[in-house]
């Protein structure tokens, strides 16, 4: 396989539904966590509803062979606000050093 930064219509999916997340729920609930300093508990929930906090899609992203998606979703996200970003990919840091050594078995589980 050639290498390419073309994307593919499902990181363009991703892509978009990234950036609608970050633009309708990250962005306006960030000045008042930033000000209050509070965790964005109702903002990880509405990520869960988005399925945006799931250890299957952290799963899908790492497990990416092109290694895009998951920057891309990243980016999208961290636009809206990194702090809020950041709690919401998480998972993703402790999956990613699962991932290198555990089974599927023990991935799902």
């Amino acid at each position: 396989m050639a290498f390419t930064l073309s994307l593919s219509p499902a990181q363009h999916d991703l892509v978009a539904r990234a950036h609608a997340f970050a633009e309708d729920v990250v962005r306006p609930a960030a000045a008042h966590y930033d000000r209050e300093q509070e965790f964005p508990w109702p903002v990880l929930e509405q990520a869960a509803d988005a399925g945006f906090y799931d250890p299957l899609f952290y799963r899908d992203l790492i497990g990416d062979p092109t290694g895009l998606s998951l920057p891309l979703f990243m980016e999208e996200l961290f636009w809206g606000c990194a702090g809020i970003g950041l709690a919401v990919v998480m998972p993703a840091l402790a999956l990613s050093a699962i991932g290198q050594a555990a089974t599927p078995e023990q991935m799902l589980r």
